[in-house]
C-alpha cells in the first residue's frame, strides 16, 4: 500500500544456554521444599534493561546459515571435440510412480538351455606334446585348434579352462553350431557378470509340460548357476529364482540386474545395524519442553550474570535408598541415599546440579537427569552405607514343553531361568525404604520378584522395606525359553525328564511309559552297584585264599607239622572257597538281570514316541519349581 510503515524486526544471536541449579530441603514428613533457579550470561553487548528475563528448552532445531555472501554458480566448461549423439542419462524413478524397468541381460529359451545344460562336454583335447603325428589327413590344421577358444580371457584372468572356458567347440569335437553359440553366449555374461559390481538374479520359468512348475522352474535356475559358478563366478553374485509358469514362457532362464551389489546391500544394513544400535544405547530419558519468566522486571548489564529463580515452594518428596549396580556410577554393595520427589511445575526440568540440606546443614549433592512434568525422580545424594547388599546369582533350566520324542530324544522347550538374590542388612534403629532399580535382559520375562513400583527409562524399581536392625532376602527370577534337546539315556537327561515328571505336567500314556524307563533306569543303577560290591567282595576272597595257601604250604613244608593248625587252615580254606562259589554264582546271576533289563530299557527307548493325544503341556500351567 501506499504511505509509511512501521517495521518491525526480530532476530536471533548467539548466546549461551542458562544452566539450572537445585536445592532441596528436606522436611519431617513427606514434603520438601523446593527451589530451582537459571543462572543466565548477558553476552549480548548491550545492557538488558527493565525486562522480564524468561528461559526455555525444548527439542527444537535452530542453525546459522549465510545470507550475506554472493554466491556464483560454477559453470563446466564443453570441450569441442565431444562426441555427437551421446545416449541421454537414464531417468530416476518419482516417489509413488510405476515400478522401474527390470535390465535384461540375456534370455535363453528352452531350446539354448538345453544346448548348455543337458549336453555333457567332451574330455578337453591332449596337450601339445602328446598329440599324435599319425592323426587323419582329413583333420586340418583349424580343426587341431581348440586351444584358440580356450586362450580366450576367462573369468580368472588365464588361457585354458576346465570349465565353461573350454565348452565352445567346434562340430567334430562334439557340439554343433547351436551348441557352441549358446555355451559362446553363457561364456560372455559370465565375463560381463565378473566386471559388473551388480547383482544378477537368474530367473527360471516352467514348461507346460512341467508337473511341479515351481520346481521345475527353480531347477532350471540353479543349473544355469551352477554353469556359470564352474566359470568363476562368485557365488554370492547370482542368486537363482523359480518364477514358475509365466505367460510367453515355455521354459528357459532369464537374466536381470539387480540395482543394488552384494557389497553395498552388506555396507546398507551394517549402517542400519549400527544407526539402530546407537538408537537403542542412546539415553532414553524424556527431554520435553519448559519456560520459565521472572515475576519481576531486572535489569541486567551487559558482561554480567544475573540468577533467575524460576520456582519456589512445596512439594512432594521422601528420603529412600536407591540400589543402582547397573549405571557406570552404580555401586554393588551399597545404596544410595537419595530424594524421591516429584516435579511441581508444568515445565520439563533441564538436568542440573541439586544441592540437599537437611536439618541445617549440607548433606549431600546430586545431579539431577531431565524429569518430565509432575514426574517422580529419584537424586542420589550420599553414600552412608547403613544397608549392606549382598549379591547371588544362579542359572538352572526346566522342560517347558515337550515337542517331540523319537528314540528317547526329547526334542523340548526349556525355559531358562536366571535367578538373582539380594540380601539387604538394614543397620539403622528404624525402618528403611529401598528402592532396587533391576533391568531385564532382552528376550527374557519376569517370573518373580517384588511388586513393580515404579520405572525408570527401561529398569524396573522394586520396593521393599526392611525393619529396623533386620535382613531381607529379595528374590528376583526371569526366563526365556530355549530349544534344546534331551537324551534320556544320559545323566542330565534323565534328570531334566525327572524334574518335568514329577511337576505332574505331562499327561497320557507317555508319562506311563517314561515312568517304566526311569523305574528301568533305576534298577539298573542298583544292580550295577550290587555287582560292584559282589566283585570287591569276591577280591577279598581271593586275596585271603592265596594267604591261607601260601599258609598251609608252609606247614607242610615242616618235618612235624602240627595237626591242629594244619586242620583248622583247611577248614578255613574251604569255608573261603565255598563263599567265592556261592558269589560267582550270584554275580552271574545279578549280570543276567542287568543284561536283560537293560534290553527292557533300550526296548522302550525304541518305542518311545510322543502321540498326538498325548497332552505334554497344559498352557496356562506354570513350570515345575
Amino acid at each position: 500500500g501506499s504511505g509509511p510503515h512501521d517495521l518491525r524486526l526480530t532476530y536471533v544471536t548467539e548466546a549461551p544456554a542458562w544452566k539450572p541449579s537445585y536445592r532441596i530441603v528436606l522436611a519431617p514428613d513427606k514434603h520438601v521444599k523446593f527451589q530451582a533457579w537459571a543462572i543466565v550470561d548477558n553476552t549480548s553487548g548491550e545492557d538488558w534493561k527493565g525486562v522480564k528475563l524468561g528461559v526455555g528448552a525444548s527439542s527444537a532445531l535452530s542453525f546459522r546459515f549465510d545470507l550475506w555472501s554472493v554466491r556464483l554458480v560454477q559453470r563446466d566448461t564443453l570441450e569441442a571435440d565431444s562426441l555427437f549423439a551421446q545416449a541421454p542419462p537414464t531417468g530416476g524413478a518419482t516417489h509413488g510412480g510405476p515400478p522401474a524397468e527390470k535390465k535384461i541381460l540375456a534370455d535363453l529359451n528352452e531350446d539354448s538351455l538345453n544346448a548348455v545344460i543337458q549336453q555333457t562336454p567332451p574330455p578337453p583335447p591332449a596337450p601339445p606334446d602328446f598329440v599324435s603325428l599319425e592323426a587323419p589327413k582329413s583333420r586340418s590344421r583349424p580343426r587341431l585348434a581348440p586351444a584358440r577358444t580356450a586362450d580366450l580371457p576367462g573369468p580368472a584372468g588365464g588361457g585354458k579352462s576346465a570349465g565353461m572356458g573350454g565348452m565352445a567347440r567346434s562340430d567334430s569335437n562334439g557340439f554343433g553350431p547351436q551348441q557352441q553359440a549358446a555355451n559362446q553366449e553363457l561364456m560372455n555374461l559370465a565375463r560381463r557378470i565378473n566386471s559388473s559390481r551388480h547383482q544378477v538374479i537368474i530367473e527360471g520359468f516352467a514348461d507346460r509340460n512341467d508337473e511341479d512348475k515351481q520346481t521345475a522352474s527353480l531347477e532350471r535356475a540353479n543349473r544355469v548357476r551352477e554353469q556359470l559358478l564352474r566359470n568363476g563366478v562368485a557365488p554370492d553374485k547370482v542368486v537363482a529364482v523359480g518364477r514358475g509358469e509365466a505367460a510367453g514362457k515355455q521354459g528357459g532362464v532369464r537374466f536381470i540386474e539387480a540395482s543394488i551389489t552384494p557389497t553395498n546391500a552388506r555396507e546398507e544394513r551394517d549402517k542400519d545395524d549400527e544407526r539402530e544400535k546407537k538408537e537403542n544405547t542412546g539415553s532414553a530419558e524424556p527431554i520435553g519442553a519448559s519456560h520459565f519468566e521472572s515475576g519481576s522486571i531486572m535489569t541486567v548489564p551487559r558482561g554480567t550474570a544475573a540468577m533467575v529463580s524460576i520456582y519456589q515452594g512445596d512439594t512432594e518428596g521422601e528420603v529412600v535408598y536407591l540400589y543402582d549396580n547397573e549405571s557406570p556410577r552404580g555401586n554393588a554393595s551399597y545404596p544410595f541415599r537419595s530424594v524421591r520427589l516429584r516435579n511441581p511445575t508444568d515445565s520439563a526440568l533441564e538436568s542440573g546440579p541439586v544441592t540437599v540440606f537437611g536439618e541445617g546443614r549440607f548433606i549431600g549433592e546430586g545431579l539431577s537427569e531431565p524429569i518430565p512434568p509432575r514426574a517422580i525422580a529419584f537424586i542420589p545424594f550420599a553414600l552412608d552405607r547403613q544397608i549392606v547388599v549382598e549379591k547371588q546369582s544362579d542359572n538352572r533350566d526346566e522342560i517347558h514343553r515337550i515337542l517331540s520324542v523319537q528314540r528317547g530324544v526329547f526334542s523340548t522347550e526349556v525355559q531358562r531361568t536366571r535367578r538373582t538374590v539380594l540380601t539387604l542388612t538394614n543397620r539403622l534403629p528404624e525402618k528403611a525404604v529401598v528402592y532396587i532399580r533391576h533391568t531385564i535382559p532382552q528376550g527374557y520375562k519376569l517370573t518373580k520378584g517384588p511388586v513393580v513400583a515404579e520405572k525408570m527409562g527401561d529398569a524396573n524399581l522394586f520396593r521393599v522395606e526392611i525393619p529396623p536392625s533386620a535382613t531381607s532376602d529379595v528374590t528376583i527370577e526371569e526366563a526365556t525359553p530355549v530349544l534344546r534337546t534331551a537324551d534320556i539315556r544320559s545323566a542330565e537327561g534323565m534328570s531334566l525328564v525327572k524334574l518335568y515328571l514329577s511337576s505332574a505336567a505331562l499327561e497320557g500314556p507317555l508319562k506311563q511309559r517314561v515312568a517304566d524307563l526311569i523305574k528301568h533306569q533305576q534298577e539298573i543303577g542298583t544292580l550295577e552297584q550290587q555287582i560292584s560290591t559282589l566283585r570287591e567282595q569276591m577280591g577279598e576272597y581271593r586275596q585271603r585264599m592265596d594267604e591261607l595257601h601260601e599258609q598251609l604250604v608252609t606247614l607242610r613244608a615242616v618235618k612235624n607239622p602240627h595237626g591242629n593248625l594244619m586242620q583248622h587252615l583247611e577248614k578255613k580254606l574251604q569255608e573261603v572257597s565255598e563263599k567265592m562259589s556261592k558269589a560267582t554264582i550270584e554275580l552271574v546271576s545279578l549280570q543276567e538281570k542287568l543284561m536283560v533289563t537293560r534290553i527292557r530299557f533300550q526296548d522302550g527307548v525304541a518305542d518311545l514316541s510322543l502321540d498326538k493325544k498325548d497332552d505334554s503341556k497344559k498352557d496356562d500351567k506354570k513350570p515345575a519349581g
